[in-house]
């Protein structure tokens, strides 16, 4: 009963670890690219919904990480988004836990284009903490976002969550594309009356079908690295993100999608 206890505890302190919801992954920076035009992707909207107003083309993807390499603390999203007419919807699950105790949300999002240059999205999220044999709680939760492309290479975007019971979390970012093969992004996070922390993250693509990953912030457990594979319309990437005390978080993504209608 002891260790019962102890993992339940050990698996709530790390969903709560650094309150930016735990549904934000650790192992890589997915939101990154939604500062951008080229990079852009279903995740990226999963972490502001206002990306799916550059969405052209049908996606759908698996993200999985192990957080801090503890085998009670697996986390895992899927997501898809169909483009209709200016904009996109989007459904998607994320969970965090294991059969012992676990927290689950299921999204559903809408991003449009409202205008040239901006993009605007709203996503509303069914939250649930579950204990098997001990009962579950609910909560709704909602975000949303806006983009401006301030000119094909400057990108900038503001993303506003807010849940039941939670302060509001809001973030401000901006992205610099170099080139369609050069990303370099900044984010700044603040929770509540909680200092704010910064992140950082570059994306290049060395080869056509190579991508190399860095992120960096002011809160150890988003400091990560990888690799992206892109094949056809596959895209595979392998991460990881070390904390100086919790040890590493390994983790996949595998995202189709279909180039967009010429």
């Amino acid at each position: 009963m002891k260790q019962f206890m102890l993992t339940i505890v050990c698996i709530h302190s790390i969903a709560m670890l650094y309150a930016q919801p735990f549904w934000a992954p650790l192992g890589n920076d997915v939101g990154a690219g939604v500062y951008s035009q080229h990079f852009q992707d279903v995740f990226t909207a999963s972490q502001n919904p206002a990306g799916l107003s550059c969405l052209r083309g049908l996606t759908a993807g698996i993200y999985g990480e192990r957080r801090f390499m503890l085998q009670e603390a697996p986390f895992y999203m899927a997501m898809a988004a169909v483009p209709v007419g200016a904009g996109a919807f989007s459904a998607g699950v994320t969970r965090f836990g294991s059969s012992a105790y676990y927290q689950q949300k299921i999204s559903g999002a809408y991003g449009r284009s409202a205008g040239r240059k901006i993009g605007v999205g709203a996503q509303f999220n069914y939250e649930s903490v579950v204990l098997p044999g001990y009962g579950s709680t609910t909560a709704f939760s909602f975000d949303a976002g806006l983009l401006w492309h301030v000119s094909k290479k400057l990108h900038t975007g503001l993303h506003v969550y807010r849940s039941q019971g939670m302060p509001l979390i809001y973030s401000a970012g901006a992205g610099f594309e170099a080139s369609p093969d050069f990303l370099l992004t900044t984010e700044a996070v603040k929770e509540g009356d909680g200092t704010a922390f910064v992140k950082a993250a570059t994306c290049y693509r060395i080869a056509p079908q190579l991508a190399l990953l860095l992120g960096m912030a002011t809160r150890p457990p988003y400091n990560n690295a990888g690799v992206y594979f892109l094949i056809h319309a596959l895209r595979i990437g392998v991460s990881v993100s070390i904390h100086p005390q919790l040890g590493i978080t390994p983790s996949t993504t595998i995202i189709w999608q279909q180039a967009p209608a010429e």
